[in-house]
């Protein structure tokens, strides 16, 4: 544990400035949990005598047909980033090389420029921009915005809300990170997840579903998913629906909403500024083929 806490210090301490992580946890306490839950086993670390100056940790995840996934957090440095990231890209290297790996993927803070210019080396998939948006609970939660769809709780693997959720998030979000069996394994685990995935009902019919990730040590409300039905849609649901998780979860102690949107989702960056949301960092998503090409290999 102690191995743990001290690699989580060190990581915290370069998460808190320009080598901040997409998803790497925002507190201390989020990466000691994180670690302790699995990640550690995926760490490669760095040491100069008993002192850590450097570190990366591999999300592996499948993503079907016997191939998987790599989300990198990091790599973290605390001096000469030429030679920590050589480092850490050789042993990242070896890992993509021991699996079937599809995509490596990268959130970078855009004032990581050393990181940047390294992951430039690699023959890059695609980049996105990804804002960061957050929102008050206790403001939200004081607007007037009465009547809306409710919204209900999924908790029935087999049920008709769930197969339904499953249906419309695989129409709407080809290829996304979370699968819809695994959104069924959450509702199936609901007693123990930290996710909550709820059917939005009109007239007890079903037009659509929200996602959202409970951090109990932050108090804070990670939104990953919200999805009506197109022709459900400009009812003024969406702000409906925001308001509803604020009532619901700011009485549960959450202080905070957070999300994160896509550059190319214009409609969802919209739809938050116009909801009371604050724009935050840029990250960027920066995606590289399982082979882990180099520039030069391909001139």
């Amino acid at each position: 544990m102690q191995k743990i806490e001290k690699l989580a210090r060190f990581i915290a301490a370069c998460n808190a400035g320009s080598q901040h992580c997409g998803y790497a946890g925002s507190t201390l306490e989020d990466i000691m949990h994180d670690l302790s839950d699995g990640l550690a086993e995926t760490s490669h670390v760095l040491y100069e005598g008993e002192e850590i100056t450097g570190a990366m940790i591999l999300d592996i995840y499948d993503v079907g047909g016997g191939q998987q996934d790599i989300e990198v957090w990091g790599p973290y440095y605390s001096a000469h980033p030429e030679e920590k990231l050589r480092r850490l890209f050789h042993d990242l290297e070896e890992a993509v090389q021991a699996s079937s790996i599809r995509y490596v993927h990268f959130f970078i803070s855009s004032a990581n420029q050393p990181l940047y210019e390294y992951v430039s080396r690699y023959l890059i998939e695609k980049v996105r921009a990804h804002h960061h948006y957050s929102l008050d609970i206790a403001v939200i939660a004081e607007t007037s915005c009465p009547g809306g769809p409710p919204i209900l709780q999924a908790t029935e693997p087999e049920s008709r809300w769930t197969r339904q959720i499953m249906e419309l998030h695989d129409r709407q979000f080809p290829g996304a990170i979370l699968t819809s069996e695994e959104i069924r394994e959450e509702i199936e685990n609901s007693g123990d997840s930290d996710y909550d995935v709820c059917a939005v009902l009109d007239d007890d019919s079903f037009i659509g579903y929200l996602i959202v990730r409970r951090n109990e040590r932050t108090h804070v409300l990670h939104l990953e998913y919200i999805c009506i039905r197109p022709e459900a849609r400009d009812r003024g649901t969406g702000k409906h629906l925001i308001r509803q998780l604020a009532a619901i979860y700011g009485a549960q102690g959450y202080t905070r909403i957070e999300l994160d949107v896509s550059e190319e989702n214009e409609a969802a960056i919209r739809f938050y500024g116009k909801n009371g949301f604050s724009r935050g960092r840029i990250m960027k998503h920066i995606v590289i083929g399982g082979g882990m090409d180099r520039v030069s290999q391909a001139q």
